[in-house]
């Protein structure tokens, strides 16, 4: 694999949107396969300049101002103009995305990357010794998630490695041997890689190179490779020590033979079919979702026949009397407005909770910007599905609860009237809806109604959980938030469009 010798930096200064200056005209310069440290205080900028090399510094209200070049191999970028995401990024809490398997989340990384050779998926492989490619992300230990992270971000194939806080909660044991299979990995492959630490003794010995972030003069500074020399250096510029905490990490061994058919090239389009089909079970097609459906549109069936016969002023010559017309507008009302009102508020409550939670936690726990960093266009696959599921469940739902709705209330009528013929209650109930009648004509708009409602409330639930989430509490506001929105675009869209069309 023909893989550039230096990667240089020159120049390099980047300010926030609020005018702070993290870093000020500065170099930096990596060897072929030299391992780096990058260190300094909280806040003065390290993770910045990891996003900005992976291509994940997005703007907020206002840009950042970047300026300086990136020189790698025979390629220039101008960092105030390029995005540039020659580095691939190990995430500090990982990243996965914890509705794939464990082959799942390195194929998909390996169906969106450029086709790496037999030599990078071998290494890959070696990382993967004790794992099971089906078991999930939920089921794997904490070293196992990051060996998979590692794994992901190499069949990404960029020519950079980078880590965020990779040692964060390890060992002295774990956190060694994690710096020992970054160093192996960087010398076997001809690659650099740039790791932020805070903790730092375990790694010093294994590095080629510290840079030390200096937020007095903003200048990243080249230190001796040793203990007292960085502490020094930290001390100075204000290091805060945050404890470790004990992480398992398990020796590796001989790889299963069954990882080599996972990490086979395929489309890369079958991963929208997947959350297609993904969506499909979530939104519409799980069994506790047809029945909660379902049954709120037999209660409405049973409900609007059994009191549009039974209530105070109709006694039973007047009930005999009217019963004609009072089936006619039953009906009418049942399959016009009362089934796809209720079917929809329902619909819509359900699945703006499940879609702005489910989004949510994939903001929140960094998963859109590792699809980004892996070049997977997941927020296209994940809403496009979302939306399709949406539409299509809309009507399909709204049309199986009118049969179950219509046979619920031909049952309630014939409690009413035991002795009269199912043709009788056929004739009228779907007298005003017959082609060629009023009614008949303006079943279309039924069809309309479903739509606009499940596409609003849709479009609110994916809104609402693409928002920025700082905390698990504000996932909760954007469900809360959905939900609401979402039931209020429903309620708007059908007193509309009854207001107009009858």
């Amino acid at each position: 694999m023909s893989v550039a010798s230096v990667f240089a930096i020159e120049g390099l200064t980047i300010i926030t949107p609020t005018g702070k200056v993290l870093v000020q005209n500065t170099n930096l310069a990596l060897g072929s396969d030299e391992v780096a440290l990058l260190v300094g205080p909280s806040g003065s900028g390290k993770s910045t300049i990891i996003k900005l090399l992976s291509g994940l510094l997005e703007d907020d209200k206002e840009p950042w101002k970047i300026e300086g070049m990136l020189r790698h191999g025979e390629q220039q970028y101008d960092l105030s103009e390029d995005r540039c995401d020659v580095g691939g990024l190990v995430f500090q809490n990982y990243a996965l995305f914890d509705d794939l398997t464990a082959a799942a989340n390195l194929g998909i990384a390996l169906d969106h990357a450029d086709r790496p050779d037999p030599t990078l998926v071998e290494h890959t492989l070696n990382l993967l010794a004790d794992i099971d490619p089906n078991q999930t992300i939920a089921s794997s230990s904490g070293g196992q998630r990051q060996r998979i992270a590692i794994a992901r971000t190499l069949l990404a194939n960029r020519p950079l490695l980078l880590f965020d806080e990779p040692n964060a909660g390890l060992d002295p044991y774990t956190a060694q041997r994690l710096g020992i299979l970054i160093r192996d990995l960087c010398r076997r492959m001809g690659r650099p890689a740039l790791i932020v630490a805070h903790h730092v003794d375990d790694l010093l010995p294994l590095v080629d190179k510290v840079y030390l972030l200096d937020p007095h003069n903003h200048k990243l500074q080249t230190i001796p490779v040793n203990r007292e020399a960085v502490d020094n250096a930290l001390l100075a510029a204000g290091k805060a020590n945050p404890e470790p905490e004990l992480l398992d990490y398990p020796q590796p061994h001989q790889v299963k033979g069954s990882w080599e058919q996972h990490l086979t090239p395929h489309s890369a389009k079958r991963w929208f079919l997947r959350y297609l089909q993904e969506y499909f079970w979530i939104l519409w097609g799980a069994p506790m979702m047809l029945l909660y459906i379902f049954s709120g549109a037999a209660i409405l069936g049973f409900v609007i026949m059994w009191f549009g016969f039974n209530y105070d002023l109709l006694g039973d010559a007047a009930r005999s009397f009217v019963h004609d017309e009072a089936l006619k507008g039953i009906g009418f009302i049942e399959v016009n407005i009362g089934v796809p009102l209720i079917v929809c508020i329902l619909m819509i409550a359900r699945n703006n909770a499940i879609i702005t939670a489910d989004l949510g936690n994939r903001v929140l726990s960094s998963q859109f910007l590792a699809m980004r960093n892996l070049h997977v266009p997941g927020q296209i696959y994940i809403t496009s599905a979302i939306m399709v599921n949406m539409l299509v469940g809309g009507i399909i739902l709204v049309a199986a609860s009118l049969a179950i709705s219509g046979l619920t209330a031909f049952y309630t009528w014939q409690m009413i009237f035991p002795a009269q013929p199912f043709e009788l209650w056929q004739e009228h109930f779907f007298r005003a809806m017959l082609p060629g009648t009023k009614g008949g004509d303006k079943l279309i708009w039924v069809v309309v109604k479903v739509l606009l409602s499940s596409a609003a409330g849709g479009w609110v639930a994916i809104r609402s959980g693409l928002t920025r989430k700082d905390s698990v509490i504000a996932v909760n506001y954007a469900i809360a938030r959905s939900i609401i929105l979402g039931v209020t675009a429903t309620l708007i869209v059908h007193a509309g469009i009854a207001v107009i069309v009858y």
